[in-house]
């Protein structure tokens, strides 16, 4: 064997017949080394986890102020909550598949440019219509990136590293909800007010704070305009050249040291290894965009036959079941503390009443314009938010000794049922402290199941389905998510146990 082969085989690299020098991914990754240029990949999540955060969660601090302004039911609150998972719904799936097809730097490029666009398309919004079309569009787009990044990330780590890439994307999440009620409490103002054409359209503090959330996605797409495509990508459609150059890339900046110095030397052809698959998953090196197109209508057939069949429609429950309990808590906590607010200023005799609170949510912008109030006074409101989000990131980072220590299942089924559990038991809650801690757990407990589940997923699929897979699985969690933000205004007529008990028994179950 030669040297190259000796230090391949000492890596848990494997030898491929007629060239024993050629390495595998895992191989290749572990010889570049960890450093800087790790780092940076994992910083960028950052922004394309702002992007991300700010999408699906901006709605729910945008309608308690723009309830007036836009005649807003409580019905249409829960559609504005969800109607940008609707969007994802449409095309989660597809993007999974472009992605897979195409590479993921391109397609991460063109998906926050366009995500820009559209936010600031957004922020124009002078109905109700037309606010909740953006949404829809801007759903249709962002669905895209928040898969692709994980999935890009996990592609430059080893699979040490890798065990902690969602968990760290976890981490960004929650950072993203504490800014966000941080923008919201220095923008939201009823003196605001920014007339254009000829008066024609006016622009309040919500608008403004819609414009302001354009400003991750745009950061994101400059900094994956230069980072390279993902070396995974690469060697699966047979690609092995530039490959390579990616990882001296990674070896140079992560060492210090020469490119030339990069021990590697060939990399196995993976576009080969799904040659003899009998169920689709054939990958043609240097393949036309029309036999990547073809090609991907074969690559998806695998997940619906063993042994991938199974463990998708786990992974697809699973999903949605946690997405549902986390996006319907998390997206009307906002309303739900403003409500708390605005029901302890007029009832004060009555100390907190968390169903008390609730029964009024209905009757929010229901009423004409002349009569329709807003409060502005909510610092206390975005204070609990943001609380319930640092909890949260402490939660999480409190989980990670335990990635090494305890099977990736009992994580999830123990952090599943605990958020689910919690969710529950919010309607117990007598005091805000205790609606604070029991809403804290639920959302850090959930992040961390998510989490865990993304990197089981990571696990149990090849290169080929991995992104497929995680697109899916996003799919069905947002068709959770939708539908639990659809069902829990009328459920919030019918009783105040009921909502809590719905999303809490989903995400536990």
């Amino acid at each position: 064997m030669t040297a190259n082969s000796v230090e391949l085989s000492r890596s848990g690299g494997s030898v491929v017949t007629g060239c024993d020098s050629a390495a595998n991914h895992e191989v290749a990754v572990k010889a570049s080394s960890f450093g800087l240029f790790n780092v940076l990949v994992i910083a960028i999540m950052l922004p394309a986890s702002l992007s991300s955060v700010f999408s699906t969660t901006s709605m729910s601090y945008v309608f308690p102020i723009a309830q007036c302004d836009l005649n807003l039911t409580v019905d249409d609150k829960g559609l504005l909550n969800s109607v940008t998972y609707f969007g994802m719904l449409v095309s989660g799936f597809l993007w999974g598949v472009l992605t897979d097809l195409f590479g993921r730097r391109k397609l991460l490029v063109f998906l926050f440019f366009f995500e820009g666009i559209m936010v600031i398309l957004t922020g124009f919004s002078q109905y109700f219509a037309y606010l909740a079309a953006a949404k829809f569009v801007e759903g249709i787009v962002i669905t895209g990136g928040v898969s692709t990044v994980l999935t890009y990330t996990n592609e430059f780590h080893s699979a040490y590293h890798r065990t902690f890439i969602p968990v760290i994307n976890g981490i960004y999440s929650n950072l993203a909800s504490i800014v966000l009620p941080l923008v919201g409490w220095s923008l939201f103002t009823d003196s605001m007010n920014l007339s254009l054409l000829n008066d024609g359209m006016l622009l309040r503090s919500w608008n403004i704070f819609l414009f302001v959330t354009a400003i991750p996605s745009f950061v994101a797409f400059v900094f994956y305009m230069i980072l390279p495509e993902s070396p995974k990508f690469l060697m699966t459609v047979g690609k092995r050249e530039e490959a390579l150059e990616v990882f001296r890339t990674m070896f140079r900046i992560n060492t210090r040291r020469s490119r030339d110095e990069y021990p590697i030397t060939t990399l196995v052809d993976e576009s080969k290894l799904f040659e003899d698959k009998l169920h689709g998953g054939h990958v043609t090196s240097n393949r036309s965009n029309m036999q990547a197109l073809k090609e991907g209508c074969q690559q998806i057939q695998p997940l619906f036959y063993p042994p991938f069949l199974i463990n998708i429609f786990i992974v697809l429950t699973i999903n949605f079941g946690l997405l549902m309990g986390l996006n319907t808590i998390r997206l009307w906590t906002p309303q739900l503390f403003i409500a708390l607010n605005n029901y302890e200023s007029l009832h004060k005799e009555n100390g907190f009443d968390l169903c008390g609170a609730l029964s009024q949510i209905g009757n929010d912008g229901q009423a004409s314009n002349e009569t329709c109030f807003v409060n502005y006074n909510n610092g206390q409101v975005y204070l609990h938010n943001i609380v319930v989000s640092v909890a949260a990131i402490v939660i999480i980072v409190c989980s990670l000794p335990l990635m090494g220590k305890f099977k990736k299942k009992n994580i999830l089924c123990g952090t599943g049922v605990c958020s689910g559990l919690c969710g529950v038991f919010i309607y117990f809650s007598t005091n805000i402290v205790m609606a604070i801690a029991l809403i804290s757990v639920n959302v850090g407990c959930t992040y961390i199941a998510l989490n865990v589940l993304l990197s089981i997923v990571i696990d149990l699929f090849p290169t080929s389905l991995r992104t497929i897979a995680v697109s899916l699985a996003m799919v069905f969690g947002r068709l959770g998510s939708s539908i639990g933000n659809v069902i829990f205004p009328p459920l919030l007529t019918s009783g105040c146990f009921f909502p809590f008990l719905t999303v809490g028994g989903m995400a536990a179950g």
